[in-house]
């Protein structure tokens, strides 16, 4: 009786610890994910993060060739807005937007995305009320997001927990010569 008494408690404390599972991505990370628009357009998303030196690059590139467009953003501190620049590398113009503020890429109760289960080296988080679901490998890093509200997912892949060429983050001398 002692021994199920205790393997019930085990239990229960595992099951606690679990479903308050909260994990980030890597401090530094890059990726590729694969989406459609609403029209049914095929596009690819490239993703660099930098969170040791605030720094954010995505790519956002249709393979129908309509559009093409980098975003560089940098942020001061994590309670300071940023800075960020959009460049349209089809015509080659540049301008500047924001200000936005930092975002820690991490996924659990605590970030409003809950975790609901793991299931082979797979996390699962979900927020119902928003429609967010996310997939995360053990290491935090992202193999689907899906929005059902907004009828998007992105699958993920070449994800890898660090950033292979720190220069991706250098926005084009079109940017910071732009007045826009």
């Amino acid at each position: 009786m002692i021994k199920y008494s205790i393997l019930l408690i085990l239990f229960i404390g595992i099951q606690s610890i679990l479903s308050s599972y909260n994990c980030c991505v890597p401090s530094q990370w890059q990726g590729s994910s694969l989406s459609y628009d609403d029209a049914g357009r095929e596009f690819t998303k490239n993703y660099y993060y930098d969170a040791n030196k605030l720094l954010v690059r995505i790519d956002i590139i249709y393979s129908d060739g309509s559009f093409n467009q980098s975003t560089y953003s940098s942020y001061a501190s994590l309670t300071q807005t940023g800075t960020e620049w959009v460049m349209n590398n089809l015509d080659g113009t540049c301008y500047q937007t924001g200000p936005d503020f930092w975002n820690a890429q991490c996924f659990g109760d605590k970030y409003g995305t809950p975790f609901t289960s793991s299931t082979n080296k797979i996390n699962t988080f979900s927020n119902p009320s928003n429609g967010i679901t996310v997939v995360t490998d053990l290491h935090c890093l992202p193999i689907s997001i899906t929005n059902t509200l907004a009828n998007l997912q992105f699958k993920f892949f070449n994800t890898q927990g660090h950033v292979s060429d720190e220069s991706v983050f250098s926005a084009p001398p079109a940017c910071s010569s732009s007045n826009n």
